[in-house]
């Protein structure tokens, strides 16, 4: 082989290897990829992370103060996220770093400072430790225009500052989760406790034993103040929107404070309390909530509030407050003395001195209803309109008093139906020279009827069939 072709041979295989070469390299970067430039990082200047007890921030989406009390971060008028704000000092504060510096910048609108989009500013005690401008992002690259401490140099700093300063307030707070029922049919009790308040409760029970009406028309039962049960409105409607006060809570404020703070609000003794039992969707699982009201504050009138077992305050109004602990009971109350549904009552005995009035109910062997007053037999309609007249003796007022000695101008016994579901019930009145007569139901006289319903029931059943 000539000279020549041997030269020319190892210069193509020389070529050929040097492609091989950077073939092989080319595909190395192709299946490692680099993330661009190596970022380097330089202290701006360092201080005293552990003397830090005051922080102030001022941007363009939130404004607060924080403070270090213990171990914890507070704000005078929210509960902090410790997690987020503790950020702040152990990750920010300890590592105040640049990658950049200008030392004759232009003017101060080039890069956003003119009026910076955050302000952050650490103290121990009165001594600022350092202050933060926080300017536009760097148009090219994920970062941001920075000074230090009022001085001319102008930083570039990386994006971490903006993530930790420029957020609206949610970011910092911790959220207070307050309850919420989903509709008035989850609501199960209601009890109001203390001296600020009318004591007050109310429970609902699917199997009431007083409600007569055969539909469970009568689920709520008011036991307080009353001294014994009487049926909360729910047919025509004064109950039912009520409930819809406890559905949820709204507080104008809430803000964080120590367990032994809770004096200063009246909350280490709360003037009353309100809880609230409700169940889940399912009906199986219950829940319930506790508010603790304490004091007033003078200038807006507003109460302070405590959701027992959250180391808060709520500032809730005066309005929504009285909405659900003071309100008219007897409003609330379905004020018939009995509600009879003619199915669920086996016996019905009036008396008024020497007058009787006896409604009875009976099934057929075929399992046909059939009705008696006084033993004479009357027909569905008649049976109504009887009914319609005990639910006629509507009550007046909640006036609680003591039974009078003197014997009672009209007395109805009630006998269920069905003993498994309904109890026997005594109501007595007794005459009033006010023209209001008093009602005892259950044993207790806590109501008054006006004298001239009662007047009108008993003149019915001097008018009734088989009457003496």
């Amino acid at each position: 082989m000539k000279k020549s072709s041997i030269v020319r041979l190892s210069l193509l295989i020389v070529a050929a290897a040097a492609l091989t070469v950077i073939f092989l390299l080319l595909k190395k970067q192709k299946d490692n990829p680099t993330n661009g430039e190596q970022v380097t990082y330089f202290t701006v200047t360092t201080i005293d992370v552990n003397s830090v007890d005051r922080i102030s921030l001022k941007s363009t989406l939130y404004e607060g103060e924080f403070k270090k009390q213990g171990e914890t971060w507070v704000n005078d008028e929210d509960i902090l996220n410790q997690k987020i704000i503790l950020q702040i000092p152990d990750q920010l504060l300890s590592n105040l770093r640049a990658i950049a510096k200008v030392d004759n910048p232009a003017s101060d609108a080039e890069y956003g400072l003119e009026n910076p989009s955050a302000i952050l500013e650490a103290y121990a005690g009165d001594k600022r430790l350092v202050r933060i401008e926080l300017g536009d992002k760097v148009p090219t690259k994920d970062c941001y225009y920075c000074r230090f401490n009022d001085e001319k140099p102008v930083y570039t700093v990386a994006e971490n500052y903006a993530r930790l300063l420029l957020k609206d307030r949610t970011y910092y707070v911790e959220t207070v989760t307050l309850p919420s029922i989903p509709d008035i049919k989850n609501v199960r009790e209601i009890t109001i406790t203390g001296e600020l308040f009318q004591e007050f409760h109310a429970i609902r029970q699917d199997d009431n034993p007083y409600d007569y009406s055969g539909a469970q028309l009568f689920p709520w039962s008011i036991t307080k103040p009353y001294r014994s049960p009487w049926d909360a409105d729910v047919i025509n409607g004064p109950w039912m929107d009520r409930l819809e006060w406890y559905l949820s809570i709204y507080a104008e404020q809430i803000f964080k404070v120590k367990p032994d703070e809770f004096s200063k609000y009246g909350l280490d003794q709360p003037k009353a309390t309100l809880t609230v039992r409700y169940a889940d969707d399912t009906g199986k699982e219950e829940n319930s909530y506790t508010l603790q009201i304490g004091n007033k504050d003078e200038e807006t009138g507003n109460y302070y509030v405590r959701l027992q077992g959250v180391d808060a305050v709520l500032v809730m109004t005066e309005f929504r407050i009285k909405s659900m602990c003071e309100f008219s009971v007897f409003s609330c109350t379905y004020h018939s003395v009995f509600f009879p549904s003619t199915k669920a009552v086996k016996k019905v005995t009036a008396q008024s001195g020497d007058l009787t009035m006896t409604f009875t109910h009976e099934t057929s062997p075929e399992g046909e209803d059939l009705y008696y007053i006084n033993g004479v037999a009357i027909d569905g309609t008649e049976a109504l309109a009887w009914a319609q007249k005990v639910m006629a003796m509507k009550t007046s007022a909640y006036v609680p008093t003591d039974a009078p000695d003197e014997d009672p101008i009209l007395v109805i016994m009630v006998e269920p139906f069905d003993p498994s579901k309904n109890e026997p019930m005594t109501i007595r009145i007794y005459d009033d020279p006010s023209g209001y007569d008093i009602v005892e139901r259950l044993g207790a006289c806590d109501c008054t009827i006006d004298s001239r319903l009662v007047d009108d029931f008993i003149n019915y059943m001097k008018k009734a069939p088989g009457a003496k």
